[in-house]
């Protein structure tokens, strides 16, 4: 298996940051982006091994990764739990945290790098 360089690091990390407009997607959507699509993101680039490469680059700070970690984190404590369903991503208060704060780290990512400068960071 090929190991990803530091710019297709950086790139998924940024691709995680987004989160689709849920509000006209029907449960099954939403159960497919969510369960299946975020969590493997999350699960790839929101992890220790990709925030540590990041940080030792230089490409992210420590409340970014703090913060990143913080997601991966809650992610894992919510799996198989009560709010591990499309109701609770549409109406609880954690998952509502956890997108705020995706929307948070890429504003962050965005007061620290120019988009020139992300750009470039993507081909490392």
């Amino acid at each position: 298996m090929k190991q990803l360089t530091i710019g297709e690091s950086f790139s998924g990390f940024l691709s995680s940051l987004k989160i689709r407009n849920m509000g006209n997607m029907t449960h099954k959507e939403i159960y497919e982006y969510i369960f299946e699509d975020f969590l493997s993101d999350v699960v790839a680039y929101l992890g220790p091994y990709t925030l540590d490469r990041l940080v030792n680059e230089g490409i992210i700070d420590g409340n970014i990764y703090d913060i990143s970690k913080s997601i991966n984190d809650e992610i894992f404590d919510m799996i198989n739990g009560a709010e591990w369903n499309v109701c609770s991503v549409k109406k609880s208060k954690r998952w509502n945290k956890i997108f705020d704060d995706l929307s948070k780290l890429d504003n962050l990512i965005h007061e620290k790098w120019t988009d020139e400068e992300i750009e470039y960071l993507k081909t490392m």
